[in-house]
């Protein structure tokens, strides 16, 4: 296979989201099931270890095509002699972004436990998105759920599983998942706070917990539209490419899109990684004509 034919599909692997890789991880494993049920007797019990196998071969295809990224940043730690830095280095961004991730969540619910008061707003005009979005409902709905997982798994494994320590096993791994479960929900409930975004003198500030922070200046954004469909319909009517958009809503569907200027020196963390070189952010806010127009006269002004 011709190099350019490589570095075009590493390329096209560097642009996919991790959500798209577990699509792809699905729908391998899903294959692989298929293959084995398909195959002959005598080959179903060598094809066994595939499907441990194969759902992992999409995000080591993706990491090897962050290689040539991973070995720029990799020299460049050793040039500044950050010996500490140099394994993170190696390691794909969204990787060290979700571990970023994961310690923010703890440290948000530690604050939460400690009852710690919220930071002030800073001056400007908030705009909301918990007030008519379903952030709440989905809160409370996962920490039913978390609760209830714990007797129920209690009640239903020794149904199923009769070694004890299988059962044992299984109990612990349950009763992980269902903590780690309350850490993560407890924790973005404290750091989304008040829900809002502000638009100050500065620009809009972006403020959704540990998942979306960070500053636009009024001078980076070109436009400011409402919007009805969903992204990836609006970007290829308006011939933007995925990954130079950037998603920051709670859970809700986006209803504003912010278009910003061309090479525009926008910096936003989301989800623990650095991201530039946007062209658009599309957010969810309670009412999204109030910041449009909002937008529109601070810009004039």
């Amino acid at each position: 296979m011709p190099a350019t034919t490589l570095g075009h599909y590493a390329q096209h692997l560097r642009q996919l989201s991790w959500r798209d890789m577990f699509k792809y991880a699905w729908l391998t494993l899903l294959a692989t099931i298929a293959l084995k049920l398909l195959a002959p007797a005598g080959l179903r019990d060598s094809l066994r270890p595939l499907i441990l196998v194969a759902p992992l071969l999409p995000f080591i295809a993706k990491d090897l095509a962050h290689w040539p990224d991973a070995r720029r940043r990799l020299r460049a730690a050793m040039a500044a002699r950050a010996w500490p830095r140099m394994l993170s280095a190696c390691l794909p961004p969204e990787l060290i972004g979700l571990l970023r991730l994961d310690a923010a969540m703890r440290h948000g619910f530690m604050a939460w436990l400690r009852r710690r008061p919220q930071s002030a707003l800073p001056d400007g005009e908030a705009f909301t998105y918990l007030e008519r979005g379903a952030y709440r409902s989905v809160i409370a709905m996962a920490l039913l759920a978390a609760l209830f997982e714990l007797p129920l798994d209690a009640v239903l494994l020794p149904l199923f599983v009769k070694d004890e320590g299988e059962l044992r096993l299984l109990h612990l791994l349950m009763a992980s998942g269902s903590l780690s479960t309350l850490v993560w929900v407890l924790g973005d409930r404290w750091l989304v706070g008040r829900g809002c975004h502000v638009l100050g003198a500065d620009g809009l500030l972006l403020r959704i917990g540990a998942r979306t922070a960070g500053t636009i200046p009024l001078q980076a954004i070109a436009d400011c539209r409402r919007m009805d469909g969903a992204p990836a319909d609006w970007c290829r009517e308006h011939g933007i490419a995925r990954h130079k958009t950037l998603l920051a809503s709670p859970l809700d569907k986006p209803n504003t899109v912010l278009i910003l200027t061309t090479n525009s020196p926008v910096r936003l963390m989301h989800m623990g990684v650095a991201r530039t070189g946007l062209d658009c952010v599309f957010l969810y806010v309670d009412r999204p004509g109030l910041l449009v127009d909002a937008l529109h006269k601070a810009q004039r002004a």
